[in-house]
């Protein structure tokens, strides 16, 4: 039979559609046998956007000039922290948030005191952190909000600090500006602090859930005791109070594990900089998967034919250079245009599209030998075959 040297031909769509099938097959084993969870835990864990807070990152960091962390992990009398509050008050910052929930009122009535009394003095913004729990599927709202003590006795400003994970103990990616408290909308200690520090008004947005960009940046951090010292560092900033060490608020992120306060800044600053990142739709990353997957079906077919004794380096090096082009290309779009492009399915396409040509293969000679099937007459990997 003649060789068809033409680019354009149905069997690199037959391959194409058989990787389609096997990357079916092999979800609907990961899904629904336990055996196989870890795998499709792997694969629910792991996003390109962690390879790129990996390449953004470099040695010389730079400190961010927006927002303060303020660490009292040492602290436990509430007189103390109040005290820290009306220091970090005399500072003039922008606005103070306070990562920190004082749950029951207590025994310690003149702590208390001291502690409202720096609140209530307090010139400049003030947002405390609560808690939403009791989540109703059904009502898609919480029932139940766990603010501080104080909350009843002023008009304080509460926003949940709550954090967004897949499942308990998950990599936290992303944050949400509003959630529903039965009729009530609550925004997020982040979106909260960054709107009065950017001078706008909450409201719920289109876009409720974001991914916190862990950039190329990092934090000023300072202990209680220097809130003095570095005045002119808290002038005019956001400044966030919390426990920087301690190991009961840390949480899983891309670039591992970080306090929870750290998180919230970087949810901050994602709102600041206006990093409301883009997905690239599901059927955009299909088609770019199908076009990759042709012509890696035909690169895998004609390379053998035409440079047999260096075949293998020929495709080796035309995967790395297209995982590295991909790569290199979405890292570029995620942090310059701010849009992310959906790499699972062109990377699982074009891993497979060797198994699914020889399973095509296999596949197209066993039809035709067995049941003379004219519809593959003229396939490409029926070459030498008698009719």
């Amino acid at each position: 039979m003649k060789k068809d040297w033409k680019f354009w031909h149905w069997d690199h769509v037959g391959v194409c559609l058989t990787a389609a099938l096997l990357a079916s097959v092999i979800g609907l084993v990961s899904v629904n046998l336990s055996m196989f969870n870890p795998v499709e835990q792997a694969f629910e864990n792991f996003h390109m956007t962690d390879v790129y807070y990996e390449m953004s990152r470099s040695e010389d960091i730079e400190l961010n000039n927006d927002i303060v962390m303020v660490d009292m992990v040492e602290l436990r009398d509430r007189g103390e922290i109040g005290q820290v509050i009306q220091q970090i008050n005399m500072c003039k910052p922008r606005v103070l948030s306070v990562d920190l929930l004082f749950y029951k009122e207590g025994d310690d009535v003149l702590a208390n005191a001291v502690l409202l009394g720096a609140i209530d003095e307090a010139e400049e913004p003030i947002v405390f952190s609560s808690k939403l729990v009791d989540y109703d599927e059904e009502e898609k709202c919480f029932e139940t909000l766990i603010p501080s003590f104080f909350a009843p006795m002023g008009d304080y400003t509460f926003a949940y600090g709550n954090v967004l994970q897949d499942h308990e103990g998950g990599i936290i990616r992303e944050y949400t500006l509003s959630q529903k408290f039965n009729d009530k909308t609550m925004y997020s200690l982040a979106y909260q602090t960054a709107c009065i520090y950017t001078g706008e008004t909450p409201h719920e947005q289109d876009v409720n859930e974001r991914l916190i960009v862990y950039g190329d940046t990092d934090f000023p951090v300072i202990n209680f005791k220097d809130v003095k010292k570095y005045a002119n560092l808290l002038k005019d900033k956001i400044v966030l109070l919390g426990t920087f060490s301690n190991e009961e608020d840390a949480h899983f992120t891309p670039l591992g594990k970080m306090p929870g306060m750290k998180i919230q800044a970087y949810s901050m600053l994602s709102y600041i900089q206006n990093r409301n990142i883009q997905d690239m739709p599901i059927w955009f990353s299909l088609l770019i998967a199908f076009v990759l997957c042709y012509i890696s079906s035909w690169v895998n077919y004609w390379v053998p034919r035409l440079w047999p004794k260096v075949d293998s380096y020929i495709i080796s090096a035309y995967y790395f250079l297209i995982a590295a082009l991909l790569v290199w290309v979405s890292f570029l779009s995620f942090m310059h245009l701010q849009y992310n492009i959906n790499l699972l399915y062109p990377l699982a396409g074009i891993a497979l599209i060797e198994s699914a040509r020889s399973l095509y293969e296999d596949s197209v000679r066993l039809i035709y030998n067995k049941w003379h099937w004219r519809i593959f007459k003229h396939s490409i990997y029926l070459e030498g075959e008698e009719e």
